[in-house]
């Protein structure tokens, strides 16, 4: 009884509903709970329809609402309802009252198990929708036996119809047949139970039959009947067997004789071969029972030994034996002769080698002999073994026949060595090439000699012959060490704790199989305790110093600090070590599942901690054994480095006497102990640590021993390091002496001469110069005003709060992945459009005629043929060896390939690898530095090593990698249109690309705008941030961002669909376009018209309203569409290297009337026109513009590159993929000798970063449903090519003329590239990945993505290049053996036939 329900539960009666009813509440006297007391029928045969059940149940509750159910579950199963009817009259008091409902229907009965024949149910009532009584019914089905015997076995009531050859439960069916009925149905019978069943039966169950043998299977048939008739033996071999049999008398039982039978099996290898086998009768050929299961077991002698020894010691019943030189049985010998059965014994017996070489001299070693023909018996050599001379005890129990003896040797006075000797009954005689030494190990020292009364230290016993024997073992007083390890010189083991049994002073004996040697003494003392422990707190990388006082430290060999995480541990070495103190380093959480970012000053992180210190369990966690304060976990410490603007070199006074250095977080959990400043090689002792500055006092400058502008270089604990800069050292010293003197005096007296020459010569001119002067000076006054204030407006926008940038793209809109298949597609065939490509046409491909058997049956063969790794290798190889093979054919054979595998991921990795061993094979071969491996896609593996990293990181990038590339790509865009963006050039004025900056002073204001979607009737205003120089059309698109923005692109509505109508009143409404009649024309320019133009004023009401089609609209359609054309001639996206400056940049000429567009700059580029110059500003004084916007991106791009060279971030783990393919470059470049780690960390990026995320990077709309503009695109193609040279080992040599995107992130790049080197590394430390998970995750990625794309279609496309190279193919076909063996080129002409067909 369930006690929450509301009928079935204890109760007091004032709490029960209608007690009053005798049958609602039952007092606790006198009364029998409500059951089940009997059910018909209790067994129930599973039939088509359901079947009617007679419930009988004791106080049954009174029905008051509803009706009564009959619920059938199964285990935990859902139940299975049916409606139930009470029989007699419902008022009648009655202890029993009696139901009757129906089994549900057999297809909604559950399934009964394989190898059953019924299952139990547990059978409920329930009223107002409540269980309240419950009983269990077996169902069961006669139909699921198969035999006669299992049949008529049944405990429920089945008969087996022979002739019909089915067991059932409805004998009526099997009138006219003959029935065996089963031993559980009831009733007199001519045939009971299984035992006059037809059936088969032999002496043996298994008959023995050497292989490559014809033989004929007799057995006895018992209860045979008159119409089983025309027998035959059917014998499952490697191909399916069926001979007739022959039925006979004898001794009036039947025996049935099969056919010669020619018994054989493939492999040499396998010993035996079971071979099932059935008899079976009549024209549908049903078995004849086989109770006792007789099977042919085939054998083959050769493989079950391979040496004479062996051979003659096999199972008996084999009958095997020795012929000259392998195992056979007797008719399998060319000359009886030559053959010796197991009586007879194996000569030239055979030592190959036995362990161990040396032991005591006081004996008792086991040595363990193997070899050849080393007796048969345990008594053929019992007293036949001597050691160096002396005897050899054998030992029963570890004796095998013929390969094995185990014998204790004797003891010998002194030390002596010489060979093993056996004598095999006195007959065959057999001495080993090497020798045993008899010795007499020495123990020399003990180290240490003292610890913990509980135990653990590790203590080293170094002396001669350490592992003389075989059980060798160290007690202290009468306990064993444990963990022992041995060596030669020195045995080391852990000590245990010491017991009721052991002095604190014992002696240390070192056992040697007999021989017992006493060495030393070993002191147990007082377990170590600790007093205080200061700071209590460390930083997240760890390594700071922490001072431990204590008593009895020292007797602690190697103490370890360990602070505890959730279920981890983290340790930190301690030295120093004293009785009385000890330094520890705190642990690091680098590679912990704490992320930094988790720990502030203000939030330090509390753990608790202990010391490892042996086996001393109190020490363990002193946190939890005496409530002692937490552990601190601070953020780690930052020092800024010097800044001048470029050369990070800070200037200093030779004689200055401190050095002061800015940071944060400096004294948080630091002393000045943990922290150590060097100025090139001297240090610089710290004076003072504060929490923003660190002061120390610099070395004498000497030049003979430090550099004009020596590095400095701040170490934290033993784990951070940072480089702070160069110092600049003002030298004062001077040495004149009297020879300088005069030579100076000397030349002061000439430059004054010159000097007065010059004033006098500037005196006669000055007064011509004074107007040029003048007006030189005027117009470089302007010039620095306008340089000022550029300056000025830069470095206030470096100044920018992330945090308003940061809450404007973290709201709760969601993130537009694609799906699975178009992500995939746009890397696999990036320049065909999804829709339009034959791998994802579900439907009928153009090119072939799938209602054509042929054409399905010759795709169905040419699939089976690529999954054939040799032939699929021998294609590619094929086409690759062609030169006419394009790099664009290679791209489009490889993804082919991989979508007709992608099914099949286990292949496709393995065909990979095969391909990509073979590349670096090439390129060890070839003269191109294995530097430029997988840089380029030059051959079908690198473009499918895309492939497969395509596959199979798409849920990393869903998981994790997707959100801050999205967050990224949105702050690009947003601080992009924070400022004014050129719709002709797409320049804009914060752009991370110097070819898209707009090296002019633009004037603008920002403005609000409230904008309603006339498409919906109920859609509200939505406020929108535009400027007064957009364009319509960026307006328009503003706005479908801000009413849009949780939307995938694609399903919003087009710009040019819409129109922007401005509300300038209650009824006063004015479309806006970027060209009309009030457009102005500037000489041969028509300038696009912009909000100021229409003079539209701040928090104007705005409409997106749907276009329409008057002729009017037609007219200003027609002349937009020329607007709408205008573009420059640069398309595409910039590249990832410098590309050319805009200046270079021409405006189409339109075809409306040879006009020329502009929006923001009019390109006209004669800037020498004489008397203009003065007026140009100079064009890179606004390059400060891009480190504004680098400022403001900073920490997005941070987070990007963090989350992808993280082993473990954002709660992802690392996938199995990169891990996998990682250790497989590793394992190659080990392979090939390859010892330089530039060409692997090169490899590594090639393959990874550069094939795959630089293009994720460069292409988010690839990964999210998006709209990429062109100057969102330049921006992104800086980031890649920052991606890009992180990953580069090489060092970048900067100069004024190095591109601007290298030049922007100079000062992070060395940061970065320490990221990619720690993330290759951890890659490397990580366990490797074993085969069967990486071939169950790549069965997971298969199942779950199999009928993406179109395998029929991609086939067809591949079986294109094997028309195209149909000579070739078949040639190298030919030529290769295993081809041959294959019969690849047979396989592939009945492919080709069957297309042809078509044709």
């Amino acid at each position: 009884m369930r006690l929450t329900d509301v009928v079935t539960r204890c109760a007091l009666r004032k709490d029960c509903q209608n007690a009053e009813d005798p049958m609602r509440w039952l007092p606790y006297t006198g009364t029998q709970c409500t059951k089940i007391v009997q059910v018909v029928p209790e067994k129930i045969q599973i039939q088509e329809n359901s079947t009617l059940l007679t419930v009988t149940v004791q106080n049954l509750p009174t029905l008051i609402n509803g009706q009564y159910q009959c619920a059938f579950r199964m285990g935990n199963g859902t139940p299975r309802f049916t409606r139930a009817e009470l029989l007699g009259n419902p008022n009648k008091d009655s202890a029993n009252r009696t139901l009757q409902c129906e089994t549900p229907m057999r297809n909604r009965l559950p399934i009964i198990a394989t190898g059953k024949d019924h299952m139990v149910m547990t059978l409920s009532v329930r009223m107002d929708d409540r269980d309240f009584v419950e009983r269990e019914v077996t169902f069961f089905n006669c139909g699921d036996h198969t035999s006669c015997s299992s049949c008529t076995d049944s405990d429920f009531p089945c008969a087996w119809c022979v002739q019909a050859h089915k067991c059932t439960y409805d004998r009526e069916k099997c009138t006219t047949d003959t029935i065996i009925t089963g031993k559980s149905l009831p009733g007199p019978t001519d045939s009971p139970g299984p035992e006059f069943c037809p059936r088969i039966e032999n002496h043996v169950t298994q008959i023995l039959i050497s292989s490559d043998t014809y033989y004929n299977i007799r057995v006895t048939a018992l209860h045979l009947l008159d119409y089983q008739q025309n027998f035959y033996c059917r014998f499952n071999m490697d191909n399916v067997v069926e001979v007739g049999a022959i039925r006979t008398k004898n001794d009036q039982l039947d025996i049935l004789q099969c056919n010669d039978v020619q018994f054989q099996y493939k492999g040499k290898s396998s010993k035996t071969r079971a071979v099932p086998f059935q008899i079976l009768w009549g024209r549908n050929k049903h078995p004849l029972d086989n109770p006792d299961t007789i099977q042919v077991m085939m054998y083959k002698c050769q493989a079950m030994a391979s040496n004479c020894g062996e051979c003659l010691t096999t199972d008996s019943r084999f009958d095997c034996g020795w012929c000259r030189d392998r195992c056979t049985t007797i008719n399998e010998c060319p000359a009886s002769i030559d053959w010796l059965d197991r009586n007879r014994d194996c000569p030239d017996p055979v030592i190959h080698k036995f362990f161990p070489n040396h032991g005591p001299t006081e004996g008792g070693t086991l040595i363990t002999v193997n070899g050849e023909n080393l007796g048969k018996t345990y008594e053929d050599t019992q007293f036949g073994i001597t050691v160096a001379g002396v005897r050899c005890q054998s030992i029963r129990e570890l004796y095998k026949p013929a390969m094995q003896i185990v014998c204790r040797t004797g003891s010998t006075e002194t030390e002596k060595s010489g060979p093993v000797e056996i004598d095999i009954r006195n007959f065959f005689q057999t001495v080993s090439h090497g020798v045993y030494s008899y010795v007499e190990p020495y123990l020399i020292e003990l180290t240490p000699n003292k610890g913990p009364v509980s135990g653990g230290t590790s203590i080293t016993i170094t002396g001669e012959y350490m592992d003389a024997g075989t059980k060798i073992f160290v007690k202290i007083g009468k306990r064993k060490c444990s963990n022992q390890r041995l060596y030669p010189g020195m045995i080391l083991c852990t000590t245990p704790p010491l017991g009721a049994d052991t002095n604190k002073n014992s002696r240390v004996v070192v056992h040697f199989d007999n021989a017992i040697i006493d060495g030393f003494t070993y002191s147990y003392m007082d377990d170590p305790i600790i007093l205080d422990i200061k700071p209590e707190k460390g930083i997240y990388s760890g390594g700071t110093t922490i001072e431990v006082t204590g008593e009895r430290l020292d007797i602690i060999s190697k103490p370890h600090m360990v602070v505890y995480h959730r279920q981890n541990s983290y340790f930190g070495e301690c030295h120093n070590v004293t009785a009385d103190r000890m330094y520890c380093f705190s642990p690091s959480f680098i590679l912990s599942h704490v992320k930094s970012h988790d720990i502030s000053q203000e939030d330090p992180l509390t753990l608790s901690y202990g010391f490892i210190m042996d086996h001393v369990e109190t020490l363990r966690n002193l946190t939890a054994s005496r409530d002692t304060r937490l552990f601190m976990l601070y953020p780690d410490p930052h020092f800024y480095p010097f800044d001048d603007g470029i050369r990070s070199v800070f200037q200093i006074k030779k004689h200055d006497n401190l050095l002061t250095v800015n940071g944060k977080n400096l004294n948080l959990a630091l002393n000045e102990i943990d922290v150590e400043v060097m100025i090139g090689n001297s240090p610089c002792p710290v004076t003072s640590l504060s929490s923003t500055v660190l002061t120390c006092k610099p070395p004498s400058f000497d030049k003979r021993t430090m550099s004009d502008k020596p590095d400095v270089h701040i170490s934290v604990g033993n784990n951070l390091t940072f480089y702070i800069g160069q110092l600049q050292v003002e030298t004062q010293d001077s040495i004149l002496t009297l020879p300088i003197i005069i030579v100076i005096a000397a030349g002061a007296g000439v430059l004054l001469i010159i000097i007065v020459i010059i004033v006098m010569m500037y005196l006669r001119k000055s007064q011509e110069s004074d107007r040029a002067v003048k007006r030189m000076q005027n117009q470089m006054d302007v010039l620095e005003i306008r340089v000022a204030k550029e300056c000025k407006e830069a470095f206030a926008e470096l100044q920018t709060d992330m945090t308003e940038l940061t809450g404007d793209i973290c709201g709760p809109a969601g993130i537009p992945f694609r799906d699975y298949r178009t992500f995939c597609m746009k890397v696999l065939f990036p320049n065909t459009p999804e829709d339009e490509h034959p791998v994802t046409c579900f439907k009928n491909h153009e090119f072939l005629k799938l209602n054509n058997p042929e054409v399905q049956k010759g795709l169905q063969q040419f699939h089976m043929l690529i999954q054939n790794k040799l032939f699929l290798l021998i294609f590619i190889r094929t086409m690759e060896q062609d030169q006419g093979f394009t790099a664009k054919e290679k791209v489009n054979v490889a993804s082919l390939t991989s979508c007709a595998l992608q099914n099949r991921m286990q292949y496709h990795t393995e065909i990979l690898k095969t391909l990509l061993a073979d590349l670096i094979e090439k390129s060890m071969d070839s003269r191109d530095h294995p530097k430029l491996l997988l840089r380029r896609t030059n051959s079908v593996a690198e473009k499918m090593l895309t492939n497969w990293f395509t596959f199979l990181l798409y849920r990393f990038l869903q998981e994790c990698v997707g959100e801050p590339l999205y967050m990224l790509f949105r702050a690009i865009k947003q601080q992009i249109d924070k400022g004014p963006v050129d719709a002709v050039t797409s320049e804009a004025r914060y752009s991370l690309s110097e070819d898209k900056l707009i090296r002019q002073q633009i004037d603008y204001k920002q403005m609000t705008m409230y904008v309603v979607d006339s498409s919906f009737p109920t859609s509200h205003e939505h406020q929108v941030r535009v400027l007064d120089c957009d364009t319509i059309s960026q307006v328009k698109e503003k706005a479908l961002d801000a009413i849009y923005k949780n939307a995938p692109f694609s399903s919003r509505p087009d710009k040019e669909e819409l129109d922007l109508e401005w509300h300038t009143g209650e009824t006063g409404r004015i479309i806006l376009q970027d060209e009309d009649s009030t457009t102005k024309q500037e000489g041969e320019f028509r300038k696009l018209n912009t909000l100021s133009h229409y003079h539209v004023l701040d928090n104007a009401r705005m409409a997106l309203t749907r276009k329409q089609t008057s002729m009017y609209n037609l007219s200003m359609a027609s002349n937009r569409s020329h607007i709408n054309n205008y573009s420059v001639n640069y398309s595409g996206s910039p590249s990832l290297s410098r590309s050319v400056s805009p200046h270079n940049i021409v405006i189409s000429d339109m075809e409306n009337g040879g006009a020329k567009y502009y929006h923001l700059v009019k390109h006209d580029f004669d800037f020498h026109k004489e008397g203009e110059r003065g007026n140009k500003m100079v064009s890179e004084i606004y390059l400060t513009r891009l480190l504004a916007t680098k400022g403001t991106l900073q920490q997005f791009v941070d987070d990007l590159l963090e989350t992808i060279f993280s082993t473990a971030t954002r709660r992802c783990a690392l996938p199995l993929a990169i891990k996998y393919m990682f250790d497989f470059l590793d394992d190659q470049a080990l392979q090939h000798c390859i010892t330089d780690p530039e060409i692997v960390h090169t490899w590594k990026s090639n393959s990874l970063p550069l094939r795959f995320w630089i293009n994720v990077v460069k292409n988010p709309d690839f990964v999210f449903d998006i709209h990429k503009s062109n100057i969102v695109d330049a921006c992104l193609s800086v980031a890649a090519q920052t991606f890009m040279d992180s990953c580069s080992m090489s060092e970048h040599k900067l100069s004024k003329d190095s591109p601007s995107s290298k030049l922007l992130y100079a000062k992070d790049i060395p940061k970065y590239k320490k990221w990619v080197e720690r993330y290759y590394q951890d890659i490397k430390q990580m366990p490797a990945i074993s085969d069967q998970d990486m071939n169950t995750m790549l069965a997971e990625e298969s199942r779950l993505h199999q009928n993406e794309f179109n395998l029929n279609a991609a086939l067809y496309e591949l079986f294109q290049y094997v028309i195209r190279y149909e000579d070739d193919l078949i040639l190298n076909l030919q030529e290769d053996e295993f081809a041959r063996n294959y019969h690849l080129v047979d396989r592939l002409m009945r492919v080709i036939e069957l297309f042809q067909s078509d044709v």
